[in-house]
């Protein structure tokens, strides 16, 4: 993390980081408690993981190891820790081999989930390379077929084809997702969740048959916690006039979209 900020300050003519609510910004002078030098900012991140303290009943722990689960800064941090590893090995590659670094242009991380995507077995071979020997990687998947996030994504006839991806879907039990139309939320919002989770299938599916197998599932899910048929299909109308590119991709009759998510077919 020291190294990160070192980076991070470099080359600049201003000597600290001023934050103001979501906002960051460089200044020459000190102006508010909430503005840090190089020095102070390090100094800031070390006490944040070197005093993360729990309570188990009496009994009061430090963590020595990792950094501490939970915490705002913690994604971050973990972000930026990966990024400083990638980045010494991709700026020392591009000086001695551009075409091998330009393999790796379909890579893609989110956190500690990684996405390697046209790049043949090349990150195989150096990932070794790139992390410390203390961090262990696990392969996932291998071949035309991945999920990523919340995505499922396979190579079809040389072409990327997606869907959503949800790991509750295989398991053996039943999950409640999504609210009830009898709990104590207005109606309103029941359906407006409805909407906005059939507007983010319908941009998470790259084919109008991916399309139908996932909001098939979620309509029959929202018309068994209380939801009305016909206002439910309904808001694929308010979609397709609000955003028209979303359903439009598929170039299939609207009506004809609905009868195939109430049937499945």
């Amino acid at each position: 993390m020291n190294s990160v900020i070192d980076k991070a300050f470099k080359g600049g003519r201003k000597k600290y980081i001023s934050f103001v609510g979501k906002t960051a910004f460089w200044v020459g002078k000190t102006r508010s408690k909430q503005c840090f030098s190089k020095s102070s900012l390090k100094e800031a991140v070390k006490f944040l993981i070197e005093s993360c303290y729990f309570t188990v009943g009496n009994l009061l722990v430090r963590q020595t190891i990792g950094i501490p689960m939970g915490i705002d800064p913690a994604p971050f941090w973990a972000n930026l820790y990966l990024h400083w590893y990638e980045d010494r090995f991709m700026s020392e590659l591009i000086s001695r081999d551009k075409v091998k670094a330009i393999t790796f242009n379909g890579n893609f991380r989110f956190i500690d989930d990684l996405l390697n995507i046209n790049g043949g077995n090349g990150f195989l071979e150096i990932w070794r390379e790139i992390y410390p020997d203390n961090l262990e990687l696990k392969l996932e998947h291998l071949g035309n077929k991945a999920t990523f996030l919340d995505l499922e994504i396979e190579v079809v006839d040389g072409k990327f084809k997606f869907k959503l991806y949800d790991k509750r879907d295989s398991f053996n039990f039943y999950i409640e997702r999504m609210p009830h139309l009898d709990s104590n939320i207005p109606p309103f919002t029941f359906y407006r969740s409805v909407f906005s989770e059939f507007l983010r299938i319908a941009r998470c599916s790259s084919d109008i048959n991916s399309f139908i197998s996932t909001a098939h599932t979620f309509f029959n899910r929202m018309k068994n916690q209380g939801g009305n048929i016909r206002q439910i299909l309904g808001l694929l109308e308010k979609i397709k006039t609000r955003y028209p590119d979303v359903l439009g991709k598929y170039r299939m009759d609207l009506n004809r979209i609905k009868s195939r998510i109430r049937s499945g077919n």
